[in-house]
């Protein structure tokens, strides 16, 4: 059984011991709610595909959308009210009753493609999930690379400016906070408030409220072909590519698989990132890793828990 227990939706699925997706459970996050309401639901939802299995459930791997301590098996999320320091480890196997294992959604993820998806045949790679904020997993010679602190691949808060509006992690500058989805929803609203002819359509895509606009909207506008969208959107792409480009240098890995929601623009935020590496590349330091969509879409940290689940068994 895997969990993947994210800000705004949230996941439940089963599958076979070869990794093979049997069933899945998808519903949205009620943030207000806190986490007694997601446990709630995680017990609820893992009852219903237990009763519609006729195989037992040996094992559960959790990917969870925030800080996670791994040695201790611990949520230590500061930015989502109820989670923190909770043994979510601890209560999966005393409420689900099967060992667990506990990771955030960026090591999920990067596991996620590397066994199953963009990162097959690989042995150095690289994750980024971009969503409402930003993470990254990285393989490094076939293994998952946590760091000292657990803090290994969080590429959203590399220091990328002096100014900007303060990040989620409480500082300034964050990469998090040039190209994220909130990042993209935010510039879409400012849009909205100085040059409103110029989003007609966005703010139609929203709800007709310059406040409800949100990185989905954005992109849908920019597939249409608004010219705003499209703008706002090249920027977040180029300032990912920096991002990219740093990884590139630090670690030469084969592939870098981009996921998470904004992710799911596809060629409208791959294009212009493979153009601003471009633009980026020295003629002297040469590379070849390919920058790619994660090919599990939404449900890459879905089956990064499976793999953790699979390890556990």
């Amino acid at each position: 059984m895997a969990f993947d227990i994210g800000g705004t939706r949230f996941r439940v699925g089963l599958f076979d011991p070869e990794g093979r997706r049997l069933m899945i459970l998808e519903s949205e996050t009620f943030r207000e709610g806190g986490r007694a309401w997601m446990l709630e639901q995680l017990l609820q939802h893992s009852r219903a595909l237990r009763q519609k299995s006729d195989a037992p459930v040996k094992a559960c791997g959790v990917s969870f959308g925030g800080p996670v301590d791994y040695d201790r098996q611990r949520v230590t999320s500061l930015h989502a009210p109820g989670w923190e320091d909770f043994p979510l480890g601890q209560w999966v196997q005393e409420t689900i009753g099967v060992p667990c294992r506990l990771d955030n959604d960026a090591n999920a993820g990067v596991l996620g493609e590397y066994r199953f998806g963009a990162g097959q045949g690989t042995r150095t790679m690289v994750y980024v999930t971009i969503s409402t904020g930003i993470g990254g997993g990285l393989i490094v010679d076939g293994k998952l690379i946590r760091g000292r602190d657990n803090l290994a691949g969080e590429i959203g808060h590399m220091p990328v400016s002096d100014s900007g509006v303060p990040c989620s992690c409480g500082a300034r500058g964050c990469l998090e906070t040039f190209c994220s989805g909130s990042a993209i929803a935010l510039r879409g609203r400012e849009w909205g408030h100085r040059r409103p002819e110029a989003v007609t359509r966005l703010v139609e895509l929203s709800g007709g409220s310059v406040e409800n606009i949100t990185a989905k909207a954005l992109i849908q506008a920019a597939a249409e072909g608004n010219t705003a969208a499209r703008q706002i959107l090249g920027e977040a792409s180029r300032w990912l590519a920096r991002g990219l480009m740093a990884v590139i240098r630090i670690l030469n890995p084969e592939k870098i698989v981009l996921g998470g929601g904004v992710a799911q623009a596809g060629n409208l935020l791959l294009n212009p990132v493979s153009e601003a590496l471009e633009a980026m590349a020295s003629p002297s330091i040469c590379h070849t890793t390919q920058v790619v969509l994660a090919e599990l879409g939404a449900n890459s940290p879905l089956y990064g828990a499976a793999a953790m689940a699979l390890e556990s068994a």
